[in-house]
C-alpha cells in the first residue's frame, strides 16, 4: 500500500503566492496527498483565497502568528501521515515532486529528510528560471554556512543524488519517523506545543539547520535528490556574490531584527549541537572568522551587537538542550567530523 503524504502550507500574508502555490500542489502526479494550510493569523485575505482556490484542502486558523517554527510544531499535531512536506507560500513544486520524493525513501528507510532541487522563481513575472537557490546546506570548519549552488546556472553541476549536510528550510520532506525520534520537551513556556523539532526560541533563521544537524546526530540521513524539483521567490538568490563588498550590499537589504537572529541563532545553533573536540580541531579558523564578523558588526552593523548579547543570555538554556541531545546522539564526533569543508 502506498503512502500516504502530508503537505502542510504554513503562511502568513501570503495572497501574492498562495493561489500558485496551491495550483502546483494541485498538480502532482502521486494521488495520495492530503493538503492542510495553516495561517499564522493572516492579516490579508490569504485564507478567503484558500477556501475559493482549494476546497479539498483543510484549512486550520491560529489565533496568533507562531511563525514558521510553531506554525511547524503546532501543525504536526493534526498529523499522523508517514511523510510531511513543509510547504513556504512562496514555493512552486514540480508536479513530479512528491512521486520522486516517497520513491527515494521507500528505498532507504535510514533517509529522515529530502533535500530538492530548488530553483529560483520570479513572483512578479511568475518566471520559473534555471538558477539555481539551493541543492541543500554545506558548512565549514569556520563554520560559515553556504547555501549549495545558490546563484549558480544549472548546468548538471548537481545532477548526483547523495547525502549532505542539512536540508534547507524552504521546501523540506520528512519522514515522520524521524521527527518524532528527533523532537524535544519544550523548556520555556511560550511553545505552541508539548514538543517541538523547529526550535521556537529562535523565533526566524537557523531553525533548519539546527534540525537538520540534530537529525544528522542521531543517524538519520539529509538526502539530496535532484529528481525532486521545486521554484522559490528567495530575494537574494540574484544578487548572491563572493566579495566582502557583496556581502555588506546584501546584509544592508535585510530589516535589522533580522541580521540580528541570523547572528544570534547560527551560534545558538553550533551551542546546541557542535562537538567540543570538533570546535578545537577547527579553533584557527573559526576564531579567524567570528572575529572578522564581530569586527564587521562593530563597524557597519551596530544593531546586531544585540545578538551577542542574547547568545549570552540563552546560552543556559541552549546547553540544557545540549544535554538532552547529546544523550540521544548516535554519531560520533569522528562521524560528524566529515561534513566541515575546508575553508
Amino acid at each position: 500500500m502506498e503512502p500516504t503524504v502530508a503537505l502542510h502550507v504554513i503562511v502568513k500574508d501570503g495572497n501574492k503566492y498562495i493561489r500558485d502555490c496551491l495550483r502546483h500542489l494541485q498538480q502532482q502526479t502521486y494521488p495520495h496527498c492530503v493538503v492542510r494550510i495553516f495561517d499564522n493569523a493572516s492579516d490579508d485575505d490569504t485564507v478567503a483565497i484558500c477556501k475559493r482556490e482549494m476546497k479539498t484542502a483543510d484549512i486550520i486558523q491560529f489565533d496568533k502568528n507562531y511563525f514558521v517554527s510553531g506554525g511547524f510544531n503546532k501543525s504536526l499535531q493534526y498529523s499522523q501521515e508517514k511523510y510531511v512536506v513543509t510547504v513556504s507560500v512562496d514555493v512552486m513544486i514540480d508536479p513530479h515532486f512528491v512521486e520522486n520524493a516517497v520513491a527515494v525513501m521507500e528505498k532507504d528507510r535510514t533517509i529522515g529528510v529530502v533535500q530538492a532541487k530548488v530553483f529560483y522563481y520570479n513572483g512578479d513575472t511568475k518566471e520559473k528560471t534555471t538558477t539555481l537557490d539551493t541543492t541543500g546546506l554545506t558548512i565549514y570548519q569556520s563554520r560559515r554556512i553556504v547555501n549549495r549552488g545558490h546563484g549558480e546556472q544549472d548546468t548538471g553541476q548537481y545532477n548526483a543524488p547523495g547525502e549532505i549536510f542539512c536540508h534547507e528550510g524552504a521546501i523540506p520532506f520528512f519522514r515522520r519517523d524521524a521527527l518524532e525520534d528527533v523532537k524535544m520537551q519544550r523548556m520555556t513556556h511560550h511553545k505552541s506545543s508539548e514538543y517541538e523539532y523547529l526550535d521556537e526560541d529562535f523565533v526566524l533563521y537557523a531553525e533548519d539547520l539546527d534540525l537538520g544537524w540534530r537529525i544528522h546526530l542521531f543517524g538519520w540521513k539529509c538526502w539530496y535528490e535532484p529528481s525532486v524539483v521545486a521554484w522559490h521567490d528567495r530575494s537574494t538568490t540574484h544578487a548572491t556574490a563572493g566579495s566582502k563588498r557583496a556581502f555588506i550590499k546584501q546584509r544592508k537589504t535585510i530589516p535589522d531584527y533580522k541580521r540580528m537572529l541570523d547572528i544570534r541563532n547560527q551560534r545558538l545553533t553550533m551551542i546546541k549541537n557542535d562537538f567540543p573536540q570538533t570546535v578545537v580541531r577547527h579553533s584557527v579558523f573559526v576564531v579567524y572568522r567570528e572575529a572578522l564578523l564581530f569586527l564587521y558588526v562593530l563597524l557597519f552593523e551596530r544593531s546586531s551587537l544585540r545578538a551577542y548579547r542574547d547568545i549570552i543570555r540563552m546560552a543556559p538554556l541552549m546547553l540544557k538542550k545540549r544535554k538532552i541531545i547529546r544523550a540521544k546522539s548516535r554519531v560520533s564526533e569522528k562521524e560528524m567530523r566529515q561534513w566541515f569543508l575546508k575553508v
